[in-house]
C-alpha cells in the first residue's frame, strides 16, 4: 500500500521538483546561446591561456543589446539557485550560495567561449551576468520565506500527463529554434514582414488553426476547468511572440488566421465530452496535416522548424485519437502508411516513433502516486 503524505510536504516537494527543471532548462539555453552556432576552435583556448588573466577575460565593448541580454538571463538563473538552495539555509546564505554559483557559472562559460571561432569572451558579460544572478537571488531568496508557489497555473492532477507536457514543448521548440534571438527593434520588425506584407494561405491557416487546436487539448489535459482559456490564450499570446523575438522565425497572417479560428472551435469543444471533443480534433488535424502534405506552404521554412512541426502533428494526431477511443496500435500502423505515402519512409519511421512515445506517456500517467492526506 502507497504510504500517505501531507499536503504541505508534497507541494514543498512538487514546488521544488519543478523549480530543479525550470533551472536546468534555463541553463541549456544559456549554454546554447553561449556557443552558436558551436564552430570550436581548442587551440583559441590554449593561446589565450597562455597569454595570462588579461587575454583571458579582457574588459572590450560591449552592446547595450549584449548588456540587457546578459543581465536578463541570469535573473532566473540567481533566482532559481536561492530558491532550490537546502531548505536548512537561511535566506541570507542562500543568496551568498546562489550568487557565488552564479558567478562561477558566468565565469566559466565567458572562459570555455575561447573554444569558439564567433565569440569573444568579455570581463563587461561576466559583470552584467553576475549582476544579474545577485538581482533574481535576491527574489529567490524571499521565496524562500513565503509560500510563493511557482506561477498560477491550477493543475488538473499532481502528475501532469506527460504526452500533453511533449505536445507544448515541441509547440514552442517550433516557434523558437535556433533559439538564438533577434538583438534590436529593426529584426524584430523584419519577423514581421510576411505578416505586414497581408501574404495568406488556405492551407496554411487550416493548419495553423489545427496546431492550436491540439495546444487547446494538452492544456484542457494539463489545468482545472476554470483556467482552461486565460493559460491557452497566453501560451498562444506567447508562441505568437516568440516567431517576433527568434531569428529564423516570421510571424505570419496564416497563424494568426488560424488561431482566431481556433479560438471559438476551442471554446466549442470545452463544452463536449473529451472523448468527443478529441476524437473531433484528431480528424481535423489529420486532415489539415494531409493537406499540408500535399500542398506545403509557400514560405520556406528551415529543416529544424520543418521536423518539429512535422513531429509534433504526428505527436498530436496519435494522442488525440488514442484519448478519443481510437486503438493506439491501428492509429500508429494508419498514420505510418499515409505518411509513407504522402511523405516518404523516414516520415512513416517517425510516426512508428510517436506512437511508442505516446504509449509510453500513458504507461507512465497511469502508474500510481502516493496519496495526499491532509488536502
Amino acid at each position: 500500500m502507497l504510504a500517505a503524505v501531507t499536503y504541505e510536504s508534497f507541494q514543498r516537494a512538487q514546488l521544488r521538483r519543478r523549480a530543479a527543471w525550470l533551472l536546468a532548462l534555463t541553463l541549456v539555453l544559456i549554454f546554447y546561446a553561449s556557443f552558436f552556432p558551436f564552430r570550436f576552435d581548442v587551440g583559441r583556448l590554449v593561446a589565450a591561456w597562455q597569454g595570462g588573466p588579461g587575454q583571458l577575460l579582457p574588459w572590450g565593448y560591449s552592446a547595450r543589446a549584449d548588456r540587457a541580454g546578459n543581465l536578463l538571463s541570469y535573473l532566473p538563473v540567481g533566482a532559481l539557485l536561492a530558491y532550490l538552495a537546502p531548505p536548512r539555509w537561511r535566506a541570507p546564505l542562500a543568496f551568498v550560495g546562489a550568487v557565488a554559483l552564479a558567478g562561477a557559472l558566468t565565469v566559466t562559460i565567458e572562459l570555455l567561449q575561447h573554444m569558439t571561432r564567433s565569440r569573444v569572451p568579455n570581463l563587461v558579460d561576466v559583470a552584467m551576468n553576475a549582476t544579474g544572478g545577485a538581482v533574481g537571488a535576491f527574489a529567490g531568496a524571499l521565496m524562500r520565506s513565503r509560500p510563493w508557489p511557482l506561477g498560477p497555473i491550477a493543475l488538473r492532477h499532481a502528475r501532469p500527463e506527460p504526452i500533453a507536457l511533449v505536445l507544448l514543448a515541441l509547440w514552442f521548440a517550433t516557434h523558437a529554434v535556433p533559439f538564438m534571438p533577434r538583438l534590436n527593434q529593426g529584426h524584430a520588425w523584419a519577423g514581421m514582414q510576411p505578416l505586414r506584407d497581408l501574404d495568406y494561405d488556405f492551407v496554411a491557416i487550416f493548419t495553423y488553426c489545427a496546431g492550436y487546436l491540439v495546444v487547446a487539448s494538452a492544456v484542457r489535459r494539463l489545468v482545472v476547468p476554470n483556467s482552461f482559456m486565460r493559460d491557452f490564450l497566453a501560451i498562444a499570446v506567447l508562441s505568437l511572440a516568440m516567431r517576433v523575438v527568434f531569428v529564423d522565425q516570421w510571424l505570419t497572417l496564416d497563424e494568426c488566421l488560424g488561431l482566431a479560428i481556433a479560438l471559438p472551435i476551442a471554446a466549442i469543444l470545452r463544452n463536449v465530452t473529451r472523448a468527443r471533443a478529441f476524437r473531433i480534433s484528431a480528424a481535423l488535424v489529420t486532415l489539415a496535416f494531409a493537406l499540408h502534405l500535399v500542398f506545403p506552404p509557400a514560405l520556406r521554412w528551415g529543416d529544424a522548424v520543418i521536423f518539429l512541426e512535422r513531429a509534433f502533428m504526428i505527436v498530436g494526431v496519435l494522442w488525440l485519437a488514442s484519448s478519443g477511443g481510437v486503438s493506439l496500435l491501428a492509429a500508429t500502423a494508419a498514420s505510418a502508411v499515409g505518411l509513407a505515402t504522402l511523405a516518404g519512409v523516414p516520415s512513416a519511421l517517425l510516426a512508428v516513433v510517436a506512437g511508442f512515445l505516446v504509449h509510453a506517456g500513458r504507461v507512465l500517467h497511469s502508474t500510481p502516486v502516493a496519496r495526499i492526506s491532509g488536502r
